[in-house]
């Protein structure tokens, strides 16, 4: 979940994560911050494809620290390291995540914009998927793996600049990735625009180039461009978002759209629909997702949410990914600090 509607919706400190940090060390010229959330849930599910089934989980619990120095011409160098934790295992449903280390970079900025080098959010995952704001289940159309460098990128550098309303973002990166997939070399560029109307606007392109063909489609080229449209007005939100991909010769194509509404005390309703069409695979996905939320203070939320996922045929696809239907329900709390 990364962002203009997330920012107003759901709360600043998810769309920056360390929006919240705690200060631990400041002076004139360097400022050291600790930031992250500890997170539990219970989770049920009809086939355990969504989650697990019947499980308190505290998956993806983190805890990030950040350095800031500051020089006098104006330009600054900044550490960002993230790691996450499975605080509470799931009960043997085979999903569960280990402590990895989410994001570790360093980066030089100023006037001039930012340079950033290390492990870091692709350009997809930073622009890309604004109308995903659900806690769970949602974001189905808006496909990404690290394997494809849409995600997280192992090995990345990357330019970002602001100008007024605009953001422009390059990214080159090369590594190993998930799923045993070697990337030679990919590269990606993203712009965001954001009105004083409530109007966002966002478009992405991603390439990557395998060191091997893939065994199941015989490409070695993995390509995605995703275009996203956000609108607040007053307390209603709306987004959609259109991609399409061909990941090394498996062409995919998604649609995501969601609505939601935020009462005056911290109470918010929302709806997300994502809409999939595997046209390789010759399969369709249409998932529907409703959540309600509640902020008991700025730092911490709870929520409830149920997603029914449902395919045209349920089958065993060409690459040996499961299409099952299911849905899923969960209830859980965040503390974000």
């Amino acid at each position: 979940m990364k962002k203009t509607v997330v920012a107003a919706v759901i709360g600043s400190v998810v769309a920056s994560a360390s929006a919240m940090a705690a200060e631990v060390y400041k002076s004139d010229d360097l400022s050291v911050n600790v930031y992250g959330n500890l997170r539990a849930r219970y989770e049920t599910t009809d086939n355990g494809h969504m989650g697990a089934d019947s499980t308190f989980t505290g998956e993806g619990t983190e805890l990030g620290l950040s350095i800031n120095y500051f020089m006098d011409n104006g330009m600054y160098i900044n550490g960002d390291v993230l790691k996450e934790f499975n605080i509470i295992p799931e009960d043997g449903d085979g999903f569960d995540d280990g402590d990895f280390l989410k994001f570790g970079s360093v980066a030089i900025g100023g006037e001039f914009g930012e340079f950033r080098m290390g492990r870091m959010s692709a350009v997809q995952d930073t622009l890309a998927g604004q109308y995903d704001i659900t806690w769970e289940y949602g974001g189905t159309a808006n496909i990404k793996s690290d394997a494809a460098a849409t995600d997280r990128l192992t090995n990345g550098i990357e330019y970002k600049i602001d100008i007024n309303d605009f953001t422009v973002m390059a990214q080159y990166h090369t590594g190993t990735e998930s799923d045993d997939i070697d990337i030679d070399q990919a590269f990606a560029l993203g712009a965001a625009w954001n009105s004083n109307f409530g109007l966002g606007l966002s478009g992405t392109y991603t390439q990557s180039e395998r060191t091997e063909r893939s065994t199941y489609f015989g490409d070695d080229k993995d390509t995605s461009w995703t275009l996203n449209a956000t609108y607040e007005w007053q307390a209603l939100s709306l987004a959609a978002m259109y991609s399409d991909y061909d990941f090394a010769g498996d062409e995919q194509t998604g649609v995501g759209a969601m609505a939601r509404y935020d009462f005056p005390m911290g109470f918010g309703l929302y709806g997300v629909y994502d809409y999939v069409d595997y046209d390789t695979k010759d399969n369709k996905l249409n998932q529907y997702t409703i959540g309600a939320d509640y902020w008991l203070t700025s730092q911490v939320v709870s929520y409830m949410e149920y997603a029914d996922q449902s395919f045209d045929t349920e089958k065993t696809a060409i690459d040996g990914q499961k299409m099952f239907d299911d849905n899923a329900f969960t209830i859980g709390m965040r503390l974000y600090f």
